[in-house]
């Protein structure tokens, strides 16, 4: 998938995209949410793009309110938590 296309599909800023994984940036007004994704995982969460899009807006509002930053991983030992 392209850059564009994945911002596209998370409606997230596409911080670091290479060949192992892509990770997300979603900004707040006081804290920022930092997903990981690795490309493997990728299209299967594309395959299940509205469940995955309600599971970020759940985590957005859910990140921890103290801190600043929250970094999430999805990779292939975690993404049935997921999905």
């Amino acid at each position: 998938m392209k850059k564009a296309e994945i911002e596209k599909l998370f409606d997230g800023k596409v911080a670091v995209y290479d060949q192992d994984h892509v990770v997300l940036d979603f900004v707040d007004s006081r804290r920022t949410l930092e997903v990981a994704i690795d490309n493997d995982i990728l299209n299967l969460l594309v395959t299940h793009k509205d469940y995955i899009r309600h599971i970020l807006k759940h985590l957005k509002r859910q990140t921890n309110r103290t801190m600043t930053k929250e970094i999430i991983n999805i990779n292939r030992r975690n993404y049935k938590i997921f999905i």
